[in-house]
């Protein structure tokens, strides 16, 4: 997964007590139906085909967890979802199973119907949360459903994998694509293409079914066409996969790097509801001097991200601006956005005292493409370029860009080249990034 997917450098999370995590396992439906199961297993050793695949034994379990009422026949859903709820007690730790695969009994810690700590709860749904990763897609097919030629075993961290990715939120056409992405890992593009969507015309998309699971589960929550993560996804996920995550205060408390890192790493309007409250707490023109002192010594992606914030705050701030350009990196910013405010253009018709320096527009227009993957990926990389571009054409502004010799030009050829969603655009980026190589060379061989 780490080749397909680019999470945020930092990913955000509100803190969140031990306690409202375990309150979260706690409400998790699949993890309550794996404790009622383990606990009628009880603590001697059950026979595993006997006592839990045989026709009798799956409908008294069936029976137990509410799967089956008294005179009814057990139907093929029902044992599917008890199979289900049996893999998510398995890898909760719930029950366990002997070395030879024959007996099957509850962890002992599970004896006498013993109560989890908010510790144990929360350790249990993380442990739990591979019977989602491995088994959920599977278990959304529909019934009876051959899988070939896709493959959806253990694939089920894909989506939720690619909701962090999202800052947080998606719809469920992406979460089916990176399904797609998994099904058909291995298989040519073109391939993979014919052969997902000849399997869904057969069977349907299982996407809705695996939200489902994982919205049951307490990892994902479904509102219209938005899928978001839970708090207690994050925590888990994140943990689990190593990343880098920002413990926020109150909004009003947040400091202007961790704004930043809000923008990054949040939905926009995750962010706008941040924004707000961060400038209620105080007047735009000390928003603005804030956010301007703070990033300017920072990284090329926070700069421009912190100068775009600030150049969005509206109000008497033409101040801060001014006081800015005592800052070296933030001066072209603050030239070209009080030009802007004067009306004038600040290339070709400057204010007085604030004439730009040749290479500005060419540096912050690198610092916007290389910004614009980080808050939008492919899409951002396009946005940037094309109104760092305007009113002329991508060529032109690439050719400024080599021409330039900046290392932050560099970068953004390298990433519009490797990322714009317009092939041939993306080819004028190469293009540049090649003649841009070829000068470096001849540069050093001199």
């Amino acid at each position: 997964m780490s080749g397909r997917l680019t999470f945020p450098a930092t990913i955000p999370v509100r803190n969140v007590t031990e306690a409202e995590l375990a309150a979260a396992a706690r409400a998790s439906l699949p993890l309550q139906a794996g404790r009622r199961l383990a606990d009628w297993f009880g603590d001697g050793p059950v026979d595993a085909q006997s006592g839990w695949r045989s026709p009798c034994a799956q409908r008294d379990a069936a029976l137990t967890l509410g799967l089956a009422a008294g005179g009814d026949a057990v139907t093929d859903e029902a044992t599917s979802r008890l199979q289900w709820i049996y893999e998510v007690a398995y890898h909760a730790g719930y029950v366990h199973m002997s070395g030879d695969y024959e007996l099957i009994h509850r962890a002992a810690e599970l004896s006498g119907g013993a109560e989890r700590t908010d510790t144990q709860i929360i350790a249990d749904w993380c442990r739990a949360l591979d019977a989602l990763f491995v088994h959920g897609v599977e278990h959304a097919l529909p019934l009876g459903a051959d899988p070939a030629p896709l493959d959806f075993d253990g694939i089920g961290n894909f989506p939720i994998s690619k909701l962090l990715e999202q800052h947080g939120t998606a719809t469920a056409a992406i979460l089916s694509a990176a399904i797609a992405e998994g099904a058909t890992d291995g298989m040519t593009p073109s391939s993979a293409r014919r052969q997902w969507a000849s399997w869904t015309a057969r069977h349907g998309d299982p996407t809705a079914a695996f939200l489902r699971l994982a919205a049951e589960f307490g990892v994902v929550a479904v509102d219209g066409p938005a899928v978001s993560i839970t708090p207690l996804g994050t925590w888990a996920v994140t943990r689990e996969l190593g990343a880098e995550t920002e413990a926020l205060p109150e909004s009003a408390e947040l400091t202007p790097r961790q704004l930043i890192i809000c923008r990054l790493g949040m939905p926009g309007e995750a962010f706008e509801r941040e924004l707000r409250a961060w400038l209620a707490a105080r007047g735009p023109a000390g928003a603005v001097s804030a956010l301007l002192e703070a990033v300017a010594d920072e990284d090329d992606v926070y700069l421009a991200t912190g100068v775009q914030i600030a150049a969005g705050i509206e109000g008497d701030t033409d101040a801060a601006w001014r006081s800015a350009t005592s800052l070296p990196a933030i001066r072209p910013y603050a030239v070209a956005e009080l030009s802007r405010r004067a009306g004038r253009d600040a290339q070709h018709d400057p204010l007085p005292g604030l004439e730009p320096l040749d290479c500005d527009a060419v540096v912050m227009a690198s610092r916007d493409v290389v910004a614009g993957y980080a808050t939008g990926g492919c899409d951002g990389v396009a946005a940037a370029v094309r109104r760092a571009a305007a009113p002329g054409s991508e060529a032109v502004l690439f050719e400024q860009m080599w021409r330039s010799r900046h290392a932050i030009a560099h970068q953004a050829l390298l990433t519009a080249g490797k990322l714009h969603p317009d092939k041939k655009i993306a080819k004028a980026a190469r293009a540049a990034l090649v003649k841009a190589n070829s000068v470096r060379n001849s540069a050093r061989s001199g």
